[in-house]
């Protein structure tokens, strides 16, 4: 079965977590008073982006349900 996957089929919440955007640069908060620095970006858009992308990666691999015209598949 191929399914194709678009941005609507998350909710907002997938893409927020550990992974966030400072300036140009991309960070990992380890939720023990580090934070690791991931990535630069050659500007702050790019870097938002990033870090939305790599939470939800982190998101997907917990098999998340998705929305499927009007349906929730797993």
């Amino acid at each position: 079965m191929t399914i194709n996957i678009n941005i609507d089929m998350f909710e907002k919440h997938h893409f927020e977590g550990e992974y966030f955007a400072d300036e140009n640069s991309v960070k990992y908060d380890n939720q023990n008073g580090k934070i690791d620095t991931i990535a630069f970006c050659d500007d702050k858009e790019r870097a938002k982006l990033i870090a939305s992308c790599l939470n939800l990666f982190e998101t997907l691999q917990d098999n998340i349900e998705i929305k499927i015209e009007n349906e929730k598949i797993k």
